[in-house]
């Protein structure tokens, strides 16, 4: 995870601000980061898709997602090529680690208060790999930008 001026990012934070550091996205900025920062812990810590995920389908939808004012054609063309690019990236996350929902990752459901004391006994013994999951994330996400240049 990134971490500046004592601040750690999520998970999906940390995707954004790295896919951005190697590739910019357009419109990047406060306003992103601020929606990002309810995509943790699967949105909101409700456990749902995965945080890294979650920032990689936002990237992808800087660089290529439609804006609501083209014509239908154009509109439903960069939807339909979106929706195809974020599948291949859901794919291939899930076929490497199981599963795109950060409860199934972590292996607790942090909406109670047993899974929350269960996740911090297991997070102090560093039992997580949210740091690898958002490190693959990016880097799949670079290699498969990087064949669209």
């Amino acid at each position: 995870m990134i971490s500046r001026g004592g601040n750690k990012f999520n998970c999906c934070e940390s995707a954004l601000i790295r896919i951005d550091q190697v590739r910019p996205l357009p419109g990047f900025g406060t306003t992103v980061m601020k929606v990002a920062s309810g995509f943790g812990g699967g949105v909101g810590g409700w456990g749902s898709v995965c945080g890294a995920v979650s920032g990689v389908a936002m990237a992808f939808g800087l660089l290529y997602g439609s804006e609501g004012g083209e014509s239908p054609d154009v509109y439903t063309g960069k939807r339909g090529a979106l929706r195809e690019m974020s599948q291949e990236f859901f794919k291939a996350f899930e076929a490497e680690y199981g599963s795109v929902n950060c409860v199934d990752l972590l292996g607790v459901d942090r909406r109670t208060e047993e899974g929350n004391r269960r996740y911090e006994e297991l997070r102090e013994q560093g039992a997580f790999n949210c740091d690898g999951y958002v490190d693959w994330a990016v880097e799949k996400a670079l290699e498969m930008l990087s064949v669209l240049d």
